[in-house]
């Protein structure tokens, strides 16, 4: 079972997790053209904005949370890394709950990324309520040089 943790109005808002978020916020913020939030790992105003207007252009329900979810157990196989703001490409997916569709963003990024077995990178995913099965989630993922 994956755990997630909550970013945004009323939610745990620990300090990484917030600054994880406010960096994945950042990326889209910076491909739409919107002006980018401070990663300073701190929820305010601004930071819940953020997230207000990124569900509202992408299907959520507007609740100004965003779940942070290491789904490391959802598909095995798969190794966890770090990826920067401008590694790799990003997948979404739909679910009934968080993991399922944490595993369909998983298995879009790996199409998406093509890349050679064994050097498949994958980040945590990025969900919110909404979309066509009641959950969505992005997740960002990229190839490794091969271990020789």
């Amino acid at each position: 079972m994956p755990y997630s943790r909550t970013v945004g109005a009323d939610g745990d808002n620990k300090p990484d997790d917030v600054q994880e978020v406010q960096a994945f916020l950042n990326v889209w913020r910076n491909d739409n053209g919107l002006a980018l939030i401070d990663e300073d790992g701190v929820v305010g105003s601004i930071t819940v904005d953020a997230i207000n207007g990124f569900q509202a252009a992408r299907g959520g329900n507007g609740d100004g949370q965003i779940f942070v979810v290491d789904c490391s157990d959802c598909d095995g196989g798969i190794a966890l890394e770090p990826l920067g703001a401008s590694d790799g490409v990003q997948g979404q997916g739909d679910g009934a709950g968080q993991k399922e569709a944490c595993e369909a963003a998983r298995a879009d990024c790996a199409a998406q990324a093509n890349c050679p077995p064994g050097t498949l990178q994958i980040g945590k995913c990025y969900c919110w309520r909404g979309g066509e099965s009641g959950w969505t989630c992005t997740v960002k993922c990229g190839c490794s040089s091969p271990v020789a």
